[in-house]
């Protein structure tokens, strides 16, 4: 069973510290500034992440990049939704060092002119690359569909937005929300408690607001039927979007559901899908959720002339799924949820990340989550599919 961190302040700073015995410390730097954040900016979140890496008062981009290097970890960063998140892998005696690079980092950077422009053509580029994809294609236009708003728009914002951006609105944006008030850190490794404090005290400031940002409140509503055509692509792809109760139990027993549901090999979409129909190869179910929001998606592809066949069998299976789940397939599928907390159990770097990002956002902890799993009831797993049965949803197509 996993363990509560030990919790402490540094100022305004939330801490999470959870040793682990070994020469490893995992270090995660969650900021409650995603990309819900962006407001008359899409993709100020994202951007403002790539300019972390560009340069500071310190140090230039390759001198900053040389440094992580020097320390030998894992250093890089993420934005999602709900947060941006920086994460470093280190020696136990690097620690001071990491965190010092990191604050470096998020206190100090300068967005240089020069290095803002690069990075506009570098996001840009990704932009392109995912348009290309045709699953993330349509994903991202039924998000918005099914969002719209704060939520709607795709993490890494559009073409236009990114080239409407300004260093001095990245400026505004880093000012506002990369605050200590507005951050969890958390270390999981051999580092004591007291390294941590020293360089803390060396690194990080203590003053500034308590209070976290708070989020625009998402604005759902989109469902129905969303069609969408592109000539370039040779097969149809069908993203089902169902809207759900954020409360963390409810949460926990839809993702229940959808694993007897959903995408592994023993699943019952997986063997509707492509065992007994051969429809197609790319299949994908999930819970995505915040602290205000919760979404289930199932994605799946099949040959051009298959997309009515392809859609009926997945509203039939869910549909059939009503009459409840037998009691080897909600164990298998808990078994399965105990094995990523086991896995977490071992794995530094993503048990600091999974503390941060749940304390950060009200969600929680891991050992509070790994004990609801065990507690959750066969009756609570059924009604969580029954009420997504019967709540809003969206059904995006694609056809080439």
């Amino acid at each position: 069973m996993l363990r509560e961190p030990r919790r402490f302040r540094h100022g305004a700073l939330t801490v999470l510290h959870d040793p682990m015995p070994g020469p490893l410390t995992g270090i995660a730097l969650v900021v409650r500034a995603g990309s819900r954040f962006d407001g008359a900016h899409p993709g100020i979140a994202h951007m403002t992440e790539h300019m972390l890496f560009q340069g500071t008062r310190r140090f230039d981009q390759a001198t900053l990049n040389r440094r992580a290097g020097e320390l030998g970890g894992e250093h890089d960063a993420d934005t999602g939704y709900e947060d941006v998140t920086l994460h470093f892998e280190v020696f136990n005696q690097d620690v001071e060092e990491a965190l010092t690079l990191l604050a470096e980092q998020c206190f100090r950077s300068t967005v240089p002119a020069d290095r803002f422009k690069k990075e506009q053509r570098v996001v840009i580029d990704e932009i392109r690359g995912r348009q290309e994809d045709p699953a993330n294609y349509l994903h991202e236009r039924a998000w918005a569909r099914f969002f719209g708003d704060a939520l709607g728009h795709p993490v890494c914002g559009t073409i236009a937005s990114v080239q409407r951006m300004t260093r001095d609105a990245i400026r505004r944006f880093i000012a506002r929300y990369f605050v200590p008030g507005n951050m969890v850190l958390s270390l999981v490794g051999g580092v004591s408690r007291r390294t941590v404090a020293r360089a803390l005290a060396r690194a990080f400031p203590t003053d500034g607001p308590r209070a976290r940002a708070t989020p625009p409140p998402p604005r759902g509503g989109g469902s129905g039927v969303l069609r969408v055509r592109r000539r370039d692509f040779p097969q149809s792809y069908v993203v089902r979007m169902t809207s759900a109760p954020p409360r963390p139990r409810e949460v926990l027993a839809l993702s229940t559901a959808l694993e007897i549901m959903g995408a592994d090999p023993d699943a019952r979409l997986f063997q509707e899908i492509r065992e007994r129909l051969g429809l197609g190869y790319d299949l994908s179910a999930s819970v995505e959720h915040g602290l205000d929001w919760a979404v289930a998606v199932i994605s799946a592809s099949a040959a051009r002339d298959d997309e009515r066949r392809l859609r009926e069998t997945i509203d039939r299976t869910c549909r059939e799924a009503a009459k409840g789940f037998a009691a080897d397939e909600l164990e298998r599928a808990r078994k399965k949820i105990r094995y990523r907390f086991a896995r977490l159990a071992d794995t530094r770097l993503d048990r600091a990340l999974a503390h941060a990002s749940r304390e950060a956002c009200g969600q929680p902890s891991l050992a509070a989550t790994e004990r609801m799993i065990e507690s959750l009831r066969p009756s609570e797993v059924e009604r969580a599919w029954r009420r997504a049965l019967e709540a809003p949803t969206l059904t995006a197509i694609l056809r080439g």
